[in-house]
């Protein structure tokens, strides 16, 4: 009896260890499966945003403008022609005043300054009174041209009256003759009046009207030779100005020049009607010009020559002393375009440019660049084809605006 009851005993406490340990089997199997499958669910779900984000990164970016928009910007574009992928020289250049259209107006005699009509920056065509004088001298050579001009009347009168008479046998040859050089001399007194007249600065027509014009004689017009602008004015009222005293500086600056600085070892490469792009304003405006003059010589403080390309301007948009780039075109194709630093942005740390579309829409188009991104002019070797329009200026209000439509997007 005691012997059964140490075997039930015996046999109860090895059930009682027995069931834990078969519980732990039969879970480790289920739990085992479970780790299993949360992990491939992990993966899938990795593998899944792998993916979404690789999808992303290929996806084009894009932003759209208004016409508002577009206008509000002010965006520019150029269109990538074969010049862009020529050889170039980079140089530094200056805007100068066109020195064909630019004059120096000067008091041809001494006098008082009486009135002043144009003051600096006001614009004046040609034959328009800049200012007036009161001179004697200006009185005293007028006062020469009247005086021979009446006297050539008076003469002229006499030699028709003596050659009437002289035809008729009424009046002697010799006295006729005497008439007549009167008279000649009479004419070459008018014309010696009329040639000082002319160098004092009057006009054919102003010299005929002196017989005429009520206003006094001692009064002097200082009138601009040229359509331009007053950039230069050295006379105030009540001044008493002597002679050939320079007045006033009048520029006609529809066209303007700039003037490159080639040093002396590129100075072989650049010839006369080589095409000139010239960047300014940091980049953002470009102009196309031909080289018309190279010096022969070379400055002996720069070290450096002279070559001079002229610019229309009738915009305004260019001011002579201001400091520009100059790309200079060479013969030779290269596979590398060279694009001003403004052109370029960087979204999510890599180069790119805005390329424009149809419709306003502009993609931002990564790019491979050599060197440098912080130059002025940044070489672009890949990304870019001829014939595409891309954006040159305000392109950081393009990257602005497609942040935004990211962001909208995302939410």
């Amino acid at each position: 009896m005691m012997r059964k009851r140490n075997l039930l005993i015996i046999i109860s406490g090895v059930l009682v260890l027995l069931i834990p340990l078969m519980g732990f089997i039969l879970k480790k199997p289920q739990s085992a499966s479970k780790a299993h499958q949360e992990h491939e669910e992990h993966e899938d779900h990795t593998e899944e945003k792998s993916d979404s984000h690789k999808k992303g990164m290929e996806e084009k970016k894009e932003v759209t403008l208004t016409e508002e928009q577009l206008n509000r910007f002010d965006i520019q574009t150029i269109f990538l022609t074969e010049s862009h992928f020529q050889h170039r020289i980079n140089f530094p250049a200056q805007i100068a005043l066109n020195e064909n259209t630019l004059t120096h107006v000067v008091a041809s005699v001494p006098g008082t300054v009486k009135e002043i009509f144009k003051g600096l920056g006001e614009s004046t065509k040609a034959g328009e009174a800049l200012a007036t004088l009161q001179s004697s001298e200006m009185a005293e050579v007028k006062s020469a041209y009247v005086s021979a001009y009446k006297n050539l009347g008076l003469q002229k009168e006499l030699f028709e009256r003596d050659e009437r008479l002289w035809k008729q046998k009424i009046k002697a040859e010799i006295q006729f003759i005497q008439v007549k050089n009167l008279y000649e001399n009479a004419k070459i007194n008018l014309e010696q009046s009329k040639q000082k007249l002319l160098a004092l600065s009057m006009t054919e027509s102003q010299i005929q009207k002196l017989p005429e014009q009520t206003i006094p004689l001692n009064i002097y017009t200082i009138d601009s030779p040229i359509e331009g602008k007053v950039i230069e004015r050295h006379i105030t009222l009540g001044e008493v100005i002597s002679g050939n005293k320079q007045v006033f500086v009048i520029a006609n600056l529809d066209t303007v020049w700039v003037n490159l600085a080639i040093p002396a070892e590129d100075l072989p490469k650049v010839k006369k009607d080589q095409k000139v792009e010239v960047f300014a304003h940091q980049g953002e405006k470009i102009y196309s010009g031909i080289i018309m003059y190279v010096s022969p010589v070379i400055n002996e403080d720069s070290r450096s020559g002279r070559a001079v390309i002229q610019l229309d301007n009738k915009k305004g948009e260019l001011h002579p002393g201001d400091f520009v780039k100059a790309q200079v075109l060479l013969s030779g194709e290269t596979a590398i375009l060279s694009l001003p630093n403004p052109a370029i942005q960087r979204i999510e740390g890599k180069p790119v440019v805005f390329v424009k579309g149809k419709n306003n829409l502009f993609e931002a188009r990564p790019i491979d660049i050599r060197g440098s991104d912080k130059a002025e002019f940044i070489e672009v070797i890949g990304g870019l084809a001829q014939g595409e329009e891309i954006v040159i200026k305000n392109t950081f209000l393009l990257k602005a605006e497609l942040g935004k439509s990211e962001a909208e997007h995302a939410h």
